[in-house]
């Protein structure tokens, strides 16, 4: 029997090899992946340019920048804060019981007084990361801060307050008024001496008061020459000297022209404050409604006249607080 020979098979078609098979020289596939790798590269290269970022580094970022407004309100809370935390310290750590009770009030006054002013400035309005700039840090006291240190700091505050006058807007020009009032009595009283009195010279006045000023000059002005007829001693000196400081500032308003509000008469409280007596209530009174007056002007004036308000202003209220009254965190201030 015979065998039958094998039956040949078919012949295997070719197909053409693919892009990176590994059937192409070793020469050929080292090309193709340079080649690959400069198109990654460049595609990479152009998409990160559209969002202008560089490979493996983060985003540039610049610390926003306060308006000068919103600046001179951060240069004075921070004054405030470092105020307050001064005069807790002071009021909780020192041993002279006659200070304790007034940094405890300057403490919540100032607490207030950042309130008003809206804080210190933060740069970002949410949290950031570490590695963001950040404002200048808040200053605050010392562990050991002593009654000295609070009346630098009371003292740096007043000049930071005063400079923000020169250029500020009215309401804000208002609000450093009523800083300056509240820390500058807070001032003498720490550290008597330490504020210069500087009420309104009627002598180098140049311009009538406002209708409103005049009314409270003249109705300090009556005051007080009722509150001296009927006192004596300490109180019938105060009252004269009171009294001649208003009256000056009258007649010279007056000479000038301008608007005459003043009465025939002004009433007196028909109920004393705390435990003043009735004269006492009315002369504090009328010294808060100048210094309230004085405050008020501050917005519309400029250059040396605001100037000259707010001195005034700080001396009428401390005028009232040596008859016996006691002066709110922001004086006058209506915000």
């Amino acid at each position: 029997m015979k065998i039958p020979p094998p039956r040949p098979r078919p012949a295997l078609r070719s197909r053409p090899a693919p892009v990176g098979d590994a059937r192409l020289p070793s020469s050929a596939r080292v090309r193709l992946r340079r080649v690959g790798a400069l198109l990654l590269v460049g595609a990479l290269t152009a998409s990160v340019g559209a969002c202008a970022l560089k490979v493996g580094e983060g985003s540039s970022v610049v610390l926003p920048q306060a308006s000068a407004a919103e600046a001179s309100r951060d240069a004075m809370a921070r004054a405030a804060t470092l105020i307050g935390s001064t005069a807790q310290v002071v009021a909780t750590t020192s041993t002279d019981q006659a200070v304790v009770p007034t940094s405890a009030s300057i403490q919540e006054e100032a607490r207030q007084q950042v309130e008003a002013l809206g804080g210190v400035w933060e740069p970002w309005a949410t949290p950031v990361p570490t590695t963001y700039p950040t404002a200048t840090p808040v200053a605050t006291a010392a562990p050991d801060a002593t009654v000295g240190d609070l009346v630098t700091a009371l003292s740096s505050g007043v000049a930071t307050a005063r400079g923000v006058l020169e250029t500020a807007e009215p309401a804000q020009a208002q609000l450093a008024a009523s800083l300056v009032v509240s820390w500058s009595t807070r001032l003498e009283e720490l550290s008597p001496g330490s504020v210069a009195p500087a009420p309104r010279d009627a002598a180098t006045m140049t311009e009538p008061l406002g209708a409103d000023l005049l009314l409270a000059y003249d109705s300090a002005r009556y005051a007080m020459e009722e509150v001296a007829a009927r006192s004596a001693g300490a109180d019938r000196e105060r009252a004269q000297a009171d009294g001649a400081v208003a009256d000056q500032v009258v007649r010279a308003s007056v000479a000038l022209g301008g608007t005459d509000s003043r009465l025939a008469a002004y009433a007196a409280p028909t109920a004393s404050s705390d435990a003043q007596g009735l004269d006492a209530t009315w002369a504090l009174q009328v010294e808060l409604g100048v210094m309230t007056a004085e405050i008020s002007t501050v917005g519309s004036a400029s250059g040396a006249a605001r100037t000259s308000a707010v001195d005034a202003a700080v001396d009428a209220a401390g005028r009232a607080k040596a008859w016996g009254a006691t002066l709110p965190a922001l004086p006058a201030y209506q915000g």
